[in-house]
């Protein structure tokens, strides 16, 4: 596998090695047409060894989204800058770059969040990541109200808007070119010049 997601470099286990699998097949093959099979393919070892963790797909699909979601929990980063400081990580953390590895993550990150939509498992974690997010970065805002940094009414409202941004630059950077996502930056960074930071 080439353009490997970071946290899928060195996979712990037989159940990374199952969950590295399935992001691949899932990123080949889409929700859709995705399968047991089709994940045993890709992970070279015995299917049976797959049915002995899981019953079926979407049980092996949600413990997959499970352990994104953490990881990507996990690297949210911790505020220990200025709220100024931190809020530029954020920022570039939100566009960062459209390596292969981030365009892959985004698809597989999509196509999951798409069936949150009617699937509680899913919604549920969705939920419970989601709002992990805006809360760190709300607390930050929060932090820089206080300390005369930002000028914002509510910091919830504005976390709120940082990861609508966020979720929607994972959608955009499957169908729309870099130019598209460098013109939501400069936008962005505008926003965060004018209304966010005090003056």
């Amino acid at each position: 596998m080439t353009n490997e997601i970071s946290f899928f470099q060195n996979p712990d286990g037989t159940r990374e090695e199952i969950l590295e699998a399935t992001f691949y097949a899932l990123r080949q093959h889409g929700y859709a047409d995705l399968t047991i099979s089709k994940i045993g393919d890709e992970f070279g070892k015995s299917q049976s060894l797959i049915y002995h963790h899981y019953d079926n797909k979407d049980e092996l699909l949600v413990d997959l989204l499970d352990y994104m979601l953490e990881q990507v929990e996990n690297q949210v980063p911790l505020p220990n800058q200025s709220p100024e400081e931190y809020i530029e990580i954020i920022v570039d953390e939100i566009f960062g770059t459209s390596s292969n590895s981030d365009v892959e993550f985004s698809q597989a990150v999509i196509e999951l969040r798409a069936q949150a939509a009617h699937d509680d498992d899913y919604n549920r974690l969705f939920r419970r990541s989601d709002d992990f997010i805006r809360k760190q970065i709300a607390r930050v805002i929060r932090a820089g109200v206080d300390a005369g940094a930002f000028d914002v009414e509510d910091p919830s409202q504005t976390a709120a808007l940082f990861h609508t941004v966020l979720v929607g630059i994972q959608a955009e950077r499957i169908t729309s070119d870099e130019e598209t996502i460098d013109d939501v930056r400069a936008e962005f960074r505008r926003y965060v010049e004018n209304c966010l930071l005090s003056e």
